[in-house]
Formats: C-alpha cells, structure tokens, sequence
C-alpha cells in the first residue's frame, strides 16, 4: 500500500470565513487548511443558539428549478441594487447595507440555493448556474430595468455572468475583493501546492463570523451554518471553484458600464514567509479586474480585510449611491475614506 502523509497548508484563497478542507487519500485523512485571509469573530459565545427567527422569513420564497428561493426586496427607486455573498455568505451580511440604501433605491438581498432561507438544489453548484438562477429569480420579483450588483469574494464571479445575462439593464458592478478568474494559479505558484480539492472526497469546516457584523446578525448567520444544507451547499460551490473560474474567464470581456473594484488595505499575510509575494500578487490581481471596463475604478479600502462590506459598510454605501446619482445625473464623484 503506498502512503500518504499529512500535510497542513496556509492557503490564500479567499472567501466568507476561513475553512478548514480535509482531503480523504489513502483511505485516510490528509489535512488542508484554508486560513490566513479572515477575520473571524473571536469572543467566546457561550449562550445556546435561538433558531425560532428562521421561521420568520424576511421578504418571500420563491419556486426556481426546482428549489424555493428566498430573495428580499426593501425600497423604492429607478435602480434596484442586488448583493452577491462569497462562500458560505448568506443574506443577513448584507442588512446594515440594505437599511442605508433603501432610501435611494430598491435594495434586493437574497440567498443562494441551499443557504439560508433557501432551500437545496440539485442542480451543479458552479458559477454559471448560479448566475442562471439569479437571473430568474430576479425576472420572477420583477426586476428587469436599471440594475447594479454587488459581489463579494466568490459572489465576483456570479455577479459578472449575471451581468452578461442583463447587459442591457446594467448601471454598475461592485466588486468587493472579490475573486479572480486566474488567483488560483497565481497564488498556487507561490504556495507549490494546490488551493483546492481535485476530488469529491473532502470535508469542510463550519464558517468562521466577521466579528465587525453586528452580534444579532453574527448570531444568526451561526445558526444557520450550523445546519446541514449549508454545509452541502458550501461544500458543493467549493467543489466546483475552479470550473467557475474558468467559466468567468471564458466569458471575460471588456463593458461600458462602470466597474467599481473595492480591495482590502490591511494585508493579511503578516508573519507568513511567502507573504509580501501573495499581497502583491493578490493586489495585482485587483487592479486587473478594474481593467474589465472603459470606466473601470480601483479603490482601496484602507481600514478593511477581506470582508469590506463589514469593516468599512459606509465605503461601499457611498459607492453604490455614486453609481446611482450617475445613472441619474451623468456624473460620479467616488467618496470614502479610500485611495484610487
């Protein structure tokens, strides 16, 4: 019998929370760690979990292939705004954005086949069917005029395919350091080892909570990752990760409509060996993405890790109120305590 060995590895991939991948080889386990690119909720949080609010579902559910998807739609205005979590993401990260913004526009948040108040889906759980579901579930609210998405982390890659769906429909794409149709190359150069798993056979751990989210909504967001078909769901999108770069990377072109690229300040790879080589590189691959548009935008959040959207909300609240006084009035002048 041959023999393996395990291995702990500090991989830069990012995503909602930092996960822990154990890969099953030899008919035992070798362990990949996913770390280094979160920051996680640290208080020691002893009270058991309430789940009864999970019965009192924000917004509606609605019937998509197959599956009851939950989206909510706060707000009146020309534009309608829709938020993209990365993985393991749900809904709820997004509330404090929806209460600022539903004043200046329809402000849909909504959960992925399987997180949430969504139920599971059968069908693959790559980029291109999310976006396919997505589009639908957006038609079947209503929502077919002026639009700009917001896509965190992993959701960067739904959010771009949905934006070739509604081409015609888009005001502006926001992308919250969002992930990279070729950082898993790069970055897998500098570690010499690969970021994800090439086979089914692996199990991932709870998520992690940014502990910047307001602990009734951290409290939540744990509940729900506690449950079963969260975790199918986050082990599914993981699974087919790479195919969803791919799939982004084949449909990459350059748009007219603005592209707002929103990158962490702090670097997260303090202490690591290969550190200032991945905060580069990571870097690099932001500025690229800024590169996809004729008004393609640059802006660093200076005061954020990974989850902008938590660290520094009013950032991407003045962003996303630029873009819409610009589809209104032809003009944008980007705020925020950022540089370009």
């Amino acid at each position: 019998m041959s023999r393996c060995r395990q291995r702990w590895l500090r991989l830069p991939l990012v995503c909602l929370a930092c996960v822990k991948i154990t890969a099953r080889r030899c008919g035992f386990a070798g362990l990949i760690a996913l770390a280094g690119s979160c920051q996680l909720a640290t208080a020691t949080e002893t009270r058991p979990l309430d789940f009864s609010f999970i019965q009192e579902v924000p917004g509606q559910q609605i019937v998509i292939k197959g599956a009851r998807l939950h989206i909510d739609c706060q707000g009146e205005g020309d534009v309608t705004v829709l938020f993209e979590a990365g993985l393991g993401g749900a809904s709820l990260e997004w509330q404090p954005l929806q209460k600022t913004l539903m004043s200046h526009a329809k402000v849909c948040l909504y959960d992925r086949a399987g997180y949430a108040w969504s139920d599971p889906s059968s069908f693959e759980r790559h980029a291109q069917q999310l976006a396919l579901e997505a589009d639908e579930l957006l038609s079947a609210v209503g929502v077919n005029g002026p639009l700009i998405l917001v896509g965190h982390s992993f959701g960067g890659f739904v959010v771009r395919l949905l934006a070739d769906r509604r081409v015609s429909d888009m005001v502006g794409l926001v992308l919250v350091d969002a992930s990279h149709e070729d950082q898993l190359n790069r970055l897998e150069k500098i570690n010499g080892t690969t970021m994800m798993p090439r086979s089914q056979s692996f199990v991932v751990s709870p998520v992690a909570i940014p502990h910047t989210l307001p602990e009734p909504l951290r409290r939540k967001i744990e509940a729900f990752s506690r449950m079963r078909k969260t975790y199918s769901a986050l082990h599914a999108e993981m699974r087919y990760f790479r195919q969803s770069a791919e799939q982004v990377k084949r449909s990459r072109a350059v748009v007219d409509y603005p592209v707002v690229v929103v990158r962490r300040g702090t670097d997260l790879y303090q202490g690591d060996t290969q550190g200032e080589l991945k905060t580069a590189t990571w870097e690099a691959l932001q500025q690229d993405l800024a590169t996809i548009s004729t008004q393609g935008e640059l802006v660093v959040a200076l005061k954020s890790g990974h989850h902008v959207h938590a660290d520094e909300p009013e950032l991407l609240v003045g962003i996303i109120v630029d873009l819409i006084d610009q589809h209104a009035f032809g003009k944008r002048v980007v705020k925020g305590d950022a540089t370009q």
